[in-house]
């Protein structure tokens, strides 16, 4: 099936990326249960946003960098990303990886609404929020860092298909993870998260994005 719609097939095993994901699972519940985000705040949680809070207070101009990362992981920036994927992915005929965006990042849409409200986990408050922070609903897990991982995950997944050099697939994997990880970096330095949302943002993230890519791996291998 991948032979007339991929150029190089497959990247890992399927039993890879669900290992991977039930790994990110049990993490999830570990994390969730040790941070209690039905409860107050952690201390670590609350000493990292006072640490942030005071640096930037003397560091204005760095604001301006996190601003630029928080806004590459938000909803418009992913929803974007989708498009532009879907647009490409149509352009090369590749049927299989312009559904799998398309349901990927509706689930992440889905999942990420629905664990919030399950949690229903208030964000750090005005006194320790940067200006430029506005939002309001639930805090667990970080929305931002859960679509960065799952968006540019895919964009990386869809990369690494076509390219066959392994300087290149490294380099691929590096830039897209740091846009990652810079992403939730930026939701801690702006307090708009808790430290313990944007860790469960992107193991929440991992675990969608790797259950899909194992069966979007299991799908390319069919006769």
């Amino acid at each position: 099936m991948v032979s007339t719609e991929s150029p190089h097939g497959p990247v890992l095993p399927p039993r890879f990326f669900f290992g991977v994901s039930l790994a990110a699972v049990g993490f999830f519940a570990l994390w969730t249960w040790v941070v209690r985000p039905w409860a107050p705040p952690p201390s670590f949680d609350m000493s990292w946003a006072e640490i942030w809070r005071d640096w930037s207070e003397t560091h204005a101009a760095f604001s301006g960098v996190m601003v630029y990362l928080t806004d590459i992981g938000g909803v418009a920036a992913m929803a974007l990303l989708t498009v532009m994927a879907v647009i490409w992915q149509s352009a090369v005929h590749n049927r299989t990886l312009v559904v799998a965006w398309i349901a990927v990042m509706i689930g992440c849409v889905i999942l990420n609404s629905g664990t919030k409200h399950i949690f229903d986990r208030a964000r750090p408050g005005e006194l320790l929020r940067a200006p430029v922070v506005h939002e309001r609903n639930p805090s667990y897990p970080s929305g931002h860092s859960m679509g960065s991982t799952i968006g540019y995950g895919m964009l990386a997944y869809s990369l690494l298909l076509a390219e066959r050099r392994r300087g290149a697939r490294a380099l691929i994997l590096l830039l897209c993870a740091t846009i990652v990880l810079g992403v939730g970096l930026s939701r801690i330095y702006l307090r708009a998260h808790w430290l313990s949302d944007v860790v469960a943002g992107w193991t929440v993230g991992l675990a969608w994005l790797f259950f899909c890519l194992g069966w979007l791996e299991r799908w390319m291998r069919t006769p």
